[in-house]
């Protein structure tokens, strides 16, 4: 999609966001079509309307954890001052909620505390993946280190907990 088609997309996703709720595969279902006929059609033709949809759900994501424009300045004003410290630093206006499988804002979360833990729960163990995935990447970056080396074992110290089991023939 050319940079130039962005805003308008981003104000198709907000239009049906409100309407929908910020689910992104229940908004792309809505607005694709639409939106992009023509792509779509085509898609469709050479197989590929999956990818499209999948592609697209992912952009519409990006999107919702984008204030709109028109919101830009006073996304938190809402918040009881109390919470703007800790809100302040957040680095998006909505987190995801596997319950509701949509993005919420910030102020709903304060509101639904339930929700609020939910959101913080599921980022926490994104976070957790991705380091346990880093951790591997690690091992498996010091064993090809080692092996270039002259065929060194990756030093014990480096095996850290979450990085999984090492293959076999590797040592750690």
């Amino acid at each position: 999609m050319p940079d130039k088609h962005s805003p308008e997309f981003a104000a198709h996703v907000w239009q049906a966001a409100a309407q929908l709720g910020r689910s992104a595969p229940r908004i792309v279902d809505h607005i694709l079509r639409d939106v992009f006929p023509e792509t779509t059609d085509a898609a469709d033709a050479e197989g590929a309307a999956t990818i499209l949809r999948t592609g697209c759900i992912s952009e519409v994501k990006r999107v919702l954890r984008t204030r709109p424009q028109d919101e830009a300045q006073s996304a938190f004003d809402d918040i009881d001052p109390s919470f703007r410290p800790y809100v302040a630093p957040l680095q998006r206006p909505s987190y995801y909620v596997p319950e509701r499988e949509e993005e919420v804002p910030v102020p709903e979360l304060i509101a639904a505390p339930h929700e609020l833990d939910a959101a913080r729960r599921f980022m926490r163990r994104k976070g957790m993946e991705c380091l346990a995935e880093a951790d591997r990447l690690d091992v498996l970056y010091e064993a090809v280190i080692a092996r270039s080396d002259g065929g060194e074992p990756v030093p014990s110290w480096f095996q850290r907990p979450g990085a999984g089991p090492m293959p076999s023939g590797v040592s750690a």
